[in-house]
């Protein structure tokens, strides 16, 4: 892994690089956190969430969806006509960056907001994919 050092640096990592990428307005939603992946040399944009516990206060991360070409169509379920389809193997590499990003993040004096805890909030310590959160390519299971 090469230097990191900022809140919305790329960090590299053996399969690809990843980074937060920030907040945006979805359509028709209040604003949701970004996060952006480099796998083979494109670039990929997806949208993380917080899946709040039985209190209430303490969450866990949760990948909503994934594989966007561009920002503007956040919000919305991944839709062939803006998002690309990846075999069952890219996704993988997909979920292997983010679990290998989140602890980065987390040791950040400056946390990307996805990862930020308070006083009587806390991050549960898992990344949950939720169902349909990418497009598969033709032939393969889904997701």
């Amino acid at each position: 892994m090469s230097q990191y050092s900022g809140t919305f640096d790329w960090i590299d990592f053996p399969g690809g690089r990843v980074r937060y990428a920030g907040g945006s307005k979805g359509r028709d939603e209040p604003p949701i956190t970004i996060f952006s992946v480099e796998l083979n040399g494109r670039v990929f944009f997806g949208e993380f969430g917080r899946s709040f516990l039985a209190n209430d206060n303490d969450y866990n991360i949760e990948v909503v969806s994934f594989g966007w070409l561009d920002r503007e169509w956040f919000g919305t379920e991944p839709d062939p006509k803006h998002c690309t389809a990846f075999r069952l193997a890219e996704l993988g590499d997909v979920q292997s960056l983010i679990c290998q990003a989140v602890p980065v993040w987390r040791s950040l004096e400056d946390r990307p907001s996805i990862v930020r805890e308070y006083s009587d909030s806390h991050f549960g310590g898992e990344i949950l994919f939720r169902k349909g959160w990418a497009l598969v390519a033709d032939g393969e299971d889904r997701v």
